[in-house]
């Protein structure tokens, strides 16, 4: 490295002392500016290095809340699954209930077709006793009279 000291020294024999002064004086203020650069942009990159990781900050934040959501409509779509099975066992039950009812009712309406038919026998069989009964008033009717 070159000193300052070393540069005085080595100028004063050649008579030139304060021309080495000034071209350290210029160095220096080279450095400190290219120093001063060289912090500005540090102080740059700290502020980029801040903003991506506000930005990782803000990212898993939302990722922790897309899984959230996710967790969520995942339990949604499982409870709505077992509300379809529900549903579909209790459509099967009703199913067989109709069947069943349906069964009874085909009961029924013969026990009705079998009461009619009978019941329209019995009010021929009370018309021909009717007639059987008038028929004999009027043979006893001429038989007295």
């Amino acid at each position: 490295t070159f000193k300052a000291t070393e540069a005085v020294v080595s100028t004063q024999s050649t008579g030139r002392p304060y021309m080495a002064l000034e071209f350290l004086k210029n160095k220096i203020t080279l450095l400190m500016q290219e120093r001063d650069k060289a912090i500005s942009r540090a102080d740059d990159l700290m502020d980029t290095v801040q903003e991506k990781s506000d930005l990782v900050t803000k990212l898993e934040n939302e990722k922790r809340d897309l899984v959230s959501r996710l967790a969520l409509a995942d339990n949604e779509l499982d409870s709505l699954h077992d509300q379809k099975e529900t549903m579909a066992t209790e459509k099967s039950e009703l199913e067989v209930e109709v069947e069943k009812l349906r069964r009874e009712n085909d009961s029924l309406q013969n026990a009705i077709d079998t009461f009619e038919t009978a019941f329209e026998y019995k009010e021929k069989e009370i018309e021909d006793l009717q007639k059987q009964i008038e028929n004999f008033n009027l043979e006893m009717d001429e038989l007295v009279g």
